[in-house]
């Protein structure tokens, strides 16, 4: 189990403290929350590129909360999308979550400083394995995904800098 800097308990810092509880949450639990899906261009267009794969199971999950509006399970959408809209190499939801737990196992991953505002998000790059995680200020797990490390923004500190 993750544990917070002392340093960063000792600085006082709100916001790096912040930063540390939600990467400890994110960390300790798998939690993708749940998506809901709204009318419009995106979802049209996530809609319409899903269609082609309509019989294969979790696509036509993700098309039934699409077109009936209900929730669904974010890691299952976002595999779905990584899966088979922008094909990436991966088989299974479970794959995000270990490409996840790569990046927060890199000491050496960078945080990104967040934007200022109230929707703005974390991210960490591990350089080691080329991929991006990104994260809700409340530890909730948001995506992961390849990234070659340019224009990510501004770095805040290593993960080491935030957690033991």
């Amino acid at each position: 189990m993750p544990y917070i800097h002392p340093d960063v308990l000792r600085s006082g810092d709100a916001a790096a403290i912040q930063a540390a509880e939600a990467l400890v949450k994110a960390m300790a639990i798998s939690d993708w929350g749940l998506k809901n899906f709204q009318s419009g261009k995106m979802t049209r267009k996530l809609e319409t590129g899903l269609l082609p794969y309509a019989s294969i199971p979790e696509v036509q999950q993700v098309l039934d909360a699409i077109q009936t509006r209900q929730l669904i399970d974010g890691r299952l959408s976002h595999y779905v999308k990584r899966r088979f809209l922008e094909k990436e190499v991966i088989s299974t939801p479970d794959d995000l979550d270990r490409w996840f737990e790569n990046v927060m196992s890199d000491r050496k991953a960078q945080v990104i400083k967040p934007n200022p505002g109230p929707n703005s998000r974390y991210l960490v790059y591990s350089d080691q394995y080329h991929l991006l995680a990104v994260i809700e200020k409340d530890g909730k797990r948001v995506s992961v995904h390849d990234h070659d490390g340019i224009d990510l923004g501004e770095l805040w500190c290593l993960l080491s800098d935030l957690l033991l």
